[in-house]
């Protein structure tokens, strides 16, 4: 054992007490107050994994599946199966529009202790983020939310200790009584796919901000978005699977473009709409011309109705409102070229 009057085993040629001592007796109670903190954590996880499990909830198991996962391979996706059980949990809407823990909670609220209700409370508003170390001290790191511009810390400094201050990862942060702690995913990025995903994110955010109030809310909402880079970053043949589809998909759209003399209406889907909802507006888009023949308008006013149309299809959750901004028209022209479209 270690004595205080020996030399410290960092080589610094001091004595111990004198150099490393304080910092590992910080370091030694920061991990005993994670490990409480994880323990009351995963016996809680346990007992939302066994109530997800419930036979009751195999369709909503499958749809989830759907949204999370990008290829249809059960080797590859079995690698992230712990990420996916997560989501599950987590993050994944049913179609009475609640999340599991929300379902959980409400079910057991009379047989759950008071530590269990302030977890399953912080799990609601929990979320992946992209994050950045700050600060680094002996009992704490700081870590800043790339994403909402805000500060955490975390006493995880064992789970940290590879980072330097600078250092970018994608993780996912829950509150148990004082500590937060981080969860299932702390995968280390470099600064490039940091400013990529950051980039990526605020772009769609900026879509939605008359639906979500703030950047958290957002990914609550959307949280499979990070899990899906995270499938990339950890699995190159899903990299290449995607990469694939999109260089189709420009292939394809750049015949279409050939094909219909530049139509400036699929040139301003092409400069607005997202990349898996190209080729279902172009193809609309091309079959209403057909039927319609000869159409009169300005052009933003039938590209901002092919999106919200093809999008309305599809699910999504979208408003006239935030299409509308995006094609610089009015809610009113993008409602009269939507009832165009239906007719």
């Amino acid at each position: 054992m270690l004595g205080r009057n020996d030399l410290c085993p960092c080589g610094s040629g001091k004595k111990y007490k004198k150099c490393c001592l304080n910092k590992d007796i910080a370091s030694e109670r920061s991990s005993r107050k994670i490990g409480l903190s994880q323990k009351q954590y995963y016996e809680l996880y346990a007992k939302l994994h066994e109530f997800s499990r419930n036979e009751k909830f195999n369709a909503e198991y499958e749809r989830a599946k759907e949204t999370f996962f990008i290829v249809e391979d059960e080797e590859i996706n079995a690698k992230f199966e712990r990420f996916f059980n997560t989501y599950f949990i987590q993050d994944h809407i049913m179609e009475n529009k609640k999340v599991m823990t929300v379902e959980f909670f409400e079910e057991n609220r009379d047989n759950l202790d008071i530590a269990e209700r302030d977890i399953l409370r912080s799990l609601f508003e929990s979320y992946v983020s992209v994050y950045e170390v700050k600060e680094i001290k002996d009992e704490k790191v700081i870590l800043k939310d790339c994403l909402n511009d805000k500060e955490i810390c975390t006493e995880d400094i064992n789970l940290l200790k590879d980072f330097k201050v600078g250092s970018p990862m994608i993780a996912r942060v829950v509150t148990v009584g004082d500590t937060n702690i981080l969860i299932d995913i702390t995968i280390s990025i470099s600064d490039g796919i940091k400013d990529i995903i950051v980039s990526d994110i605020k772009t769609l955010f900026s879509q939605y901000e008359d639906i979500y109030k703030d950047m958290k809310t957002f990914l609550i909402h959307h949280t499979h978005i990070l899990y899906k880079y995270i499938q990339q970053l950890l699995e190159p043949s899903i990299a290449e699977y995607l990469k694939a589809q999109r260089e189709e998909k420009a292939t394809k759209a750049q015949a279409v473009e050939v094909s219909e003399d530049d139509c400036k209406v699929i040139t301003m889907l092409k400069q607005n709409i997202e990349d898996e909802f190209l080729q279902d507006g172009i193809n609309f888009w091309n079959e209403y011309k057909k039927t319609q023949g000869e159409v009169k308008g300005a052009e933003n006013g039938w590209a901002a109705g092919v999106e919200y149309y093809v999008k309305k299809e599809a699910g999504q959750t979208i408003t006239q409102a935030q299409i509308a901004k995006k094609y610089e028209i009015s809610p009113s022209t993008l409602g009269k070229r939507y009832k165009d479209l239906k007719a």
